[in-house]
């Protein structure tokens, strides 16, 4: 009896283990090749970035009601204010990130961060943005020592790799204090000149 228990629970789970591995090869089938994770224009009005003294000040507006994630790069896991923003519905949404905070990378008074605007709260998928801001400091008025910060907003890839922006892809828009990046900034995607030999 022992015996017969013990063999079937063996069957039963060699057949969970074949079960499981053929479930995995049919995700990595249905969507491998067939879901790129990249850069896109869409989903966005317009994003707002004002360089102050301490953090950057994001207003980002939506083409349509938003009910989703708005992270910055590294900061999706810990789910906790300022670095993250749990979006259940609107079109406007405003984020104060301090540059001392959220993963920000501080190059001698150069902060730069990429926000990811993400339309399911928990896969990223094709067509969710990520923005590469960044706010330069180091341009000061020796005289009056008043900070002029240069505002700059990149398009930027999704995937948590955090894959470089290929240069034939790159859109930026870079302005004194405050900057806004519109999907009108975006150029015209040309692919590299190819030479045939």
């Amino acid at each position: 009896m022992f015996f017969h228990r013990y063999s079937l629970f063996l069957c039963l789970a060699w057949f969970l283990c074949i079960l499981t591995s053929l479930a995995e090869e049919l995700w990595r089938g249905d969507v491998t090749g067939r879901m790129n994770i990249g850069i896109t224009a869409s989903g966005f009005d317009q994003i707002r970035l004002d360089c102050g003294s301490n953090n950057f000040q994001v207003v980002i507006e939506t083409k349509a009601d938003f009910k989703g994630v708005i992270y910055t790069r590294g900061s999706f896991y810990s789910r906790k204010p300022p670095c993250f923003l749990d979006a259940n519905g609107g079109r406007r949404f405003r984020l104060r990130i301090p540059y001392d905070e959220c993963k920000v990378e501080d190059d001698e008074e150069k902060f730069q961060i990429t926000l990811i605007l993400q339309h399911d709260k928990e896969l990223i998928m094709p067509g969710d943005g990520a923005f590469a801001l960044e706010c330069d400091l180091t341009n000061k008025d020796t005289k009056t020592f008043k900070v002029s910060a240069m505002s700059s907003i990149s398009l930027a890839d999704p995937d948590p790799s955090g894959k470089d922006v290929p240069t034939h892809l790159r859109s930026t828009v870079t302005a004194p204090n405050v900057v806004v990046f519109k999907p009108s900034d975006i150029r015209p995607r040309k692919s590299p000149t190819r030479v045939e030999l």
